[in-house]
């Protein structure tokens, strides 16, 4: 129970540091790479048709997003009254323009890559929720625990049921792998970046060049899978002592996040 409360208390920091960090690091970012830092603009400002140009009725969102663009910054986003931010995606001449939320549209597209689909249960990786712990801040990011290509050899050739029953031997230990949204934790920009450094280029951590397992039965492969837990262990604990300044939070947040 003592540890429980730990862990949920180490998730909700980290939500609170990249909300706090995420402004003034995506301001600095932004200038270093030529443009201001993207408008957040209030979305029910800027719902429905904008009027009278060119006889389209083209809608408010488009245009800000067009003068923004024009005046040489990014696109905006518009947060709505829950604090959430949402895309304003153009659809075309003809077609409605639609507020997308910015983080299930991120989570779509990640849902899609067949890697990641591969080592991730079907009915997880429906909700498309990898991201649905992320701050509501322009340079807030998730980082991967267990990074998708890293995985990729030890999945390499399974069938869909095998593959299903690997990520079981995973949970079944307390790990969490592919989109599972307790694979996952909240960063900004400047973060993530360290994150990579230290357990990639310093540490050594999950190597991307490992040999294909493709001609290994499920069984066999379960020694990769144990030396795969052994790196996620290792990488929480850099990680918890990069956001937190300490290393002794067993599995990090995980047990904060109920799918």
């Amino acid at each position: 129970m003592v540890l429980e409360q730990v862990i949920k208390h180490v998730a909700k920091n980290g939500a609170e540091n990249g909300a706090k960090n995420g402004a003034k690091n995506g301001a600095k970012n932004a200038i270093k790479n030529g443009k201001p830092p993207a408008r957040i603009l209030k979305k029910a400002d800027y719902e429905g048709n904008a009027g009278g140009y060119k006889g389209f009725g083209r809608f408010k969102a488009d245009m800000a997003v067009v003068a923004d663009q024009r005046n040489g910054l990014q696109k905006p986003q518009f947060r709505d009254q829950n604090g959430d931010l949402h895309y304003h995606q153009f659809n075309g001449e003809g077609r409605n323009s639609e507020f997308i939320h910015r983080d299930k549209k991120n989570g779509r597209k990640l849902a899609r890559d067949k890697d990641a689909a591969q080592q991730t249960k079907p009915e997880v990786n429906k909700k498309k929720e990898f991201y649905k712990n992320r701050a509501q801040e322009l340079d807030s990011e998730v980082h991967h625990i267990a990074p998708i290509k890293s995985l990729k050899f030890l999945f390499d050739g399974l069938s869909d049921a095998d593959s299903y029953k690997l990520i079981e031997y995973f949970e079944k230990k307390g790990y969490f792998i592919g989109n599972d949204p307790r694979n996952g934790i909240g960063v900004n920009k400047e973060q993530h970046k360290q994150i990579h450094n230290v357990l990639y280029k310093e540490n050594g951590l999950f190597p991307k060049n490992r040999k294909s397992l493709k001609d290994y039965s499920l069984s066999q492969r379960l020694d990769f899978a144990d030396l795969i837990m052994n790196e996620i262990e290792q990488a929480t604990s850099l990680i918890n002592g990069l956001l937190y300044n300490r290393s002794d939070i067993h599995k990090s947040h995980v047990a904060a996040f109920d799918i």
